[in-house]
């Protein structure tokens, strides 16, 4: 999950709930984060330590191509002591970026420590900080909820991570920059304009920083344009032919190092032809009714057999159809959790739901979790932490996206089952419950 998300607090969200009955052997369990990355840097800078060499040792820093391990100096406050991983943010400003590390899921009460996905140039790149383009990156460890970093999460431990113009190298500090507000001021010559004529627009930085600036006529680019060394970037727009209300044409600058940050700066190009009425513009409201519905629905028979093999048993789950028409777009998550199985036979030993596993997929047929828009839930292993204990995801939307890209307003999930069988049961045939719930954001 790379990107930035924000779901609704649960005092705004609805539950529906689909009970799936197993007759054989079934699944479901944690609860993946509903939201993910708040636009905000860790509370403990300084806490999140980078360690290289043989023995491994705490360095401020390195070569590009190195790839240190992290630790921590504190474990994750109560509660979110589930999950951890390292998440990089653009600094300052908190934007989020991407997450660097796996999952770490043990010792987290106090000092824990990880591995990297990457060299440090790499993971870098991801924020657009490179030799090239130099600036600094926050890395902080977010400690979560739930496990396999799902539920709530709090951003402590952090370090930043920086490179100079031209260095092969990086620093790390517990403190971060402090970036330079920019100003755009745009203009237009001539103005008015004559309905065809060639207008320049000259867009000025303050202060004069390296950066682009892209010249717009609303939501069409006109041109992206690199400032000069005196922070002035320029290109010619043709006004409209027939020329008969003004223009509004905004510049937005985008500095190349993180140091400073984005401004914008707008303009009217006025007609030299037109007169503007007495009392205009005239205001107009209109009111889009909310339309549409979310339904989740599981295939009949609502039934999963598992197939013993060994100390195991497979199958898979029920097509589970996850329908969403409404034109609110506040995004859904389908979770399953398992139940304890159970037998007739006598003597019998019950199986904790715990020992079930699964591994999200689409069906067949079903229209593309693209990973952006609509995505599957991650694998669960049995037993660890397996299905029983809390509800897992397996498929979500997030909330603000808007319509599927695709046009697609109903996806098909399934599900392989896995069950690690316990050397200690009994003989007999077993049954449990797999509930499928789901959540959605109040529209």
């Amino acid at each position: 999950m790379n990107e930035k998300r924000k779901w609704m607090t649960a005092g705004r969200l609805r539950r529906g709930a689909v009970i799936l009955a197993a007759v054989g052997l079934t699944a479901g369990a944690g609860l993946a984060a509903s939201g993910s990355a708040l636009a905000a840097v860790g509370s403990g800078p300084g806490q999140l330590q980078l360690l290289s060499g043989t023995p491994p040792a705490v360095v401020t820093g390195g070569n590009l191509s190195d790839t240190p391990t992290w630790q921590t100096t504190t474990g994750c406050p109560t509660g979110f002591q589930a999950a951890a991983h390292v998440t990089e943010f653009t600094a300052p400003g908190g934007v989020l970026s991407t997450i660097i590390s796996p999952n770490v899921s043990a010792g987290l009460t106090t000092g824990f420590s990880g591995t990297l996905q990457g060299n440090v140039g790499a993971l870098l790149n991801f924020a657009g900080v490179s030799p090239t383009a130099p600036g600094t990156v926050e890395w902080a460890v977010g400690c979560f909820s739930g496990a396999g970093a799902t539920g709530n999460v709090q951003y402590v431990q952090s370090t930043f991570v920086s490179i100079a113009a031209g260095a092969t190298t990086y620093t790390t500090s517990s403190t971060g920059p402090v970036a330079t507000p920019t100003a755009t001021t745009l203009s237009a010559s001539p103005n008015p304009a004559a309905a065809g004529a060639t207008v320049t627009l000259t867009a000025t930085e303050t202060p004069a920083t390296a950066g682009n600036v892209a010249f717009m006529n609303g939501a069409t680019t006109i041109a992206t344009v690199p400032v000069n060394a005196s922070g002035v970037a320029t290109t010619t727009f043709t006004a409209p032919s027939p020329f008969t209300s003004a223009v509004t044409l905004t510049a937005n600058f985008s500095p190349t190092s993180t140091s400073f940050l984005s401004s914008s700066g707008t303009t009217t190009l006025n007609s030299s032809s037109v007169l503007t009425a007495v009392n205009s513009p005239v205001t107009i409201n209109v009111t889009v009714a909310a339309t549409g519905a979310l339904t989740v629905t599981v295939a009949t028979p609502a039934t999963a057999s598992l197939t013993v093999s060994g100390s195991s048993a497979s199958g898979a789950l029920p097509n589970v159809t996850i329908s969403d028409t409404r034109n609110t777009f506040p995004g859904w998550s389908v979770s399953g959790q398992e139940s304890t199985f159970t037998s007739s036979a006598t003597p019998s030993t019950p199986i904790s739901g715990n020992q079930l596993g699964w591994t999200p997929a689409a069906a067949t047929g079903s229209n593309a979790f693209d990973g952006t828009h609509v995505l599957l839930g991650g694998a669960v292993a049995p037993a660890s932490p397996g299905l029983g204990t809390t509800a897992a995801v397996l498929a979500l939307a997030h909330a603000g996206f808007g319509a599927d890209p695709t046009g697609a307003t109903s996806w098909i999930a399934t599900a392989a089952l896995n069950l690690a069988i316990p050397a200690s049961t009994t003989a007999g045939a077993y049954t449990g419950s797999l509930a499928i719930t789901y959540l959605s954001s109040q529209a």
